[in-house]
């Protein structure tokens, strides 16, 4: 895992499983992180945004089209 800033992302997950998260973050309400974090755990699993990844994504945090639509406001994807 890698903090470091990043100009277009929030997160990133490789296909070798690195995980590098955008130092902004740092300080972020943490409903924003933990939106960041489930997202790109979840691509362990299921390596696309599909009906499987938003059925996980909604049983994890609810309502999480919210949140996305929040970060894209700051910025980025």
């Amino acid at each position: 895992m890698t903090v470091r800033p990043m100009k277009t992302k929030w997160a990133s997950c490789s296909t070798s499983g690195r995980l590098t998260f955008d130092e902004a973050l740092i300080g972020m309400p943490h409903r924003l992180q933990d939106y960041v974090i489930v997202h790109e755990l979840l691509h362990f699993r299921v390596p696309n945004h599909g009906k499987l990844w938003k059925s996980l994504m909604r049983a994890h945090l609810g309502e999480h089209e919210l949140i996305e639509t929040e970060l894209k406001r700051l910025g980025k994807t």
